[in-house]
């Protein structure tokens, strides 16, 4: 029986810990969860439109011969019967000069020259390909759109624009406009999770709220820390129930990464060590350090590090770096507190920048932590107050190891008063 085998068989014996006192009190907590409840049940959808049967159910015409030939040539004999569908999505072919792509990108909010509501991130790789194609004059008309919403806005086509600027060469392009399904931006070119990340509504993902207000208030605890080598999760804040509210509104990505969590913890509870909020954050912020740091090639995903991480799947040897962060977890795997909140945390971290090839603190995947007694000069043991508290700087995802925080250093070197 492999290593793994023998932990998922003895966490199938052991009770599930959860993950209110690691992050908050459950008064707020349960405060936090009534305000999301009730505020997105409060929202009429208007999505999935391309799903709906009402849509389906109001088609009367079909297309005729013609139109079939048309579309499918000589393989329209194949086709009978095909309805047409009446909606607000409308078509033309335009010629998109360097300064209408400029200016579609200067007034829409979900442009790339309007910081203050950026909403998309663009691939600095992509943008320089697609020009040095412009400048040649080797831009295929592929029939791919720059797709427009009922409100004017963008929604896809900001690389081949932003690209027609750098090149100062225009283009031309079909374009799609008219879109009025509220989701539509989270699932145009869904090959980039990135971009789906950032626009995703809450109304479209049913995630747990108890799960997602903890999982913002530890991310909106990162975003406060100054130095977050330091980071000490929710240690010392004091969030009101609409301020978590609002940070949820503001960062739809938080949603995705509960989400996605779900979906797999569904599938691996028995084999999960620690709770859910900590793998979700734990995707949350590996994805947003990720849209920062610049990397050409990552060895994995993070979905597949933390799958492998939750499940055990895949893994051969003590040697893996998923398996040693699991043996790690395992062995707090029955602590719930803020403490071992970080050292959970900070263990996942190290194994996902052990794959990117950073350093990490200690070079190994356990935490090192305050101990729990400190002798005196007379060899009496003493209990010491941050007794468990990480003792080596905090791991960041996708940043090398930090020098040691102030705080830790003087935890770590208290000395004992006769």
């Amino acid at each position: 029986m492999l290593p793994q085998e023998e932990q998922s068989m003895k966490n199938m014996t052991e009770p599930r810990i959860g993950d209110t006192n690691e992050i908050s009190n459950a008064d707020l907590e349960n405060s936090i969860v009534n305000s999301l409840v009730s505020h997105f049940d409060e929202s009429e959808r208007t999505s999935y439109l391309a799903s709906s049967t009402s849509l389906l159910k109001n088609s009367t015409e079909t297309l005729s011969p013609t139109q079939l030939e048309e579309i499918f040539k000589e393989n329209a004999k194949y086709y009978a019967g095909v309805k047409t569908i009446q909606t607000t999505l409308k078509h033309a072919t335009i010629f998109i000069s360097p300064q209408l792509a400029r200016d579609m990108l200067t007034f829409s909010s979900r442009g790339t020259v309007n910081k203050k509501n950026k909403n998309r991130r663009l691939s600095k790789t992509k943008v320089t390909k697609y020009a040095e194609s412009m400048r040649r004059g080797e831009w295929c008309l592929t029939g791919e759109p720059i797709i427009i919403s009922n409100e004017g806005e963008i929604l896809n086509g900001h690389h081949r624009l932003e690209a027609a600027c750098e090149a100062c060469v225009g283009f031309i392009a079909p374009i799609t406009y008219g879109v009025t399904d509220d989701l539509s931006f989270a699932h145009i070119d869904v090959g980039n999770i990135r971009s789906r990340a950032q626009v995703l509504e809450m109304a479209g993902v049913t995630v747990s709220a108890s799960v997602l207000s903890r999982v913002a208030m530890l991310a909106k605890a990162f975003d406060m820390t100054r130095n977050p080598f330091a980071f000490r999760g929710t240690q010392g804040t004091s969030f009101q129930p609409a301020e978590i509210l609002t940070y949820v509104e503001e960062h739809n990505e938080l949603a995705l990464s509960v989400h996605f969590i779900s979906e797999v913890f569904k599938k691996h509870r028995l084999e999960s060590q620690a709770s859910e909020t900590i793998y979700a954050f734990a995707h949350y912020l590996i994805k947003k350090q990720l849209s920062v740091c610049e990397y050409k090639e990552l060895p994995l995903c993070p979905e597949t590090y933390l799958t492998r991480v939750i499940s055990s799947l895949g893994l051969s040897s003590e040697e893996d770096i998923e398996y040693q962060v699991r043996n790690y977890l395992q062995s707090i795997v029955h602590e719930s507190t803020s403490y071992s909140l970080l050292c959970k945390l900070s263990a996942i971290f190290k194994g996902w920048n052990a794959h990117l090839g950073l350093t990490i603190a200690g070079n190994k995947i356990s935490v090192r932590r305050v101990a729990r007694y400190k002798k005196d000069e007379n060899g009496n043991k003493i209990p010491l107050t941050a007794a468990g508290n990480i003792n080596e700087p905090f791991t960041v995802p996708c940043v090398p190891k930090g020098p040691t925080p102030k705080r830790i250093q003087k935890q770590s070197n208290v000395q004992i008063k006769q």
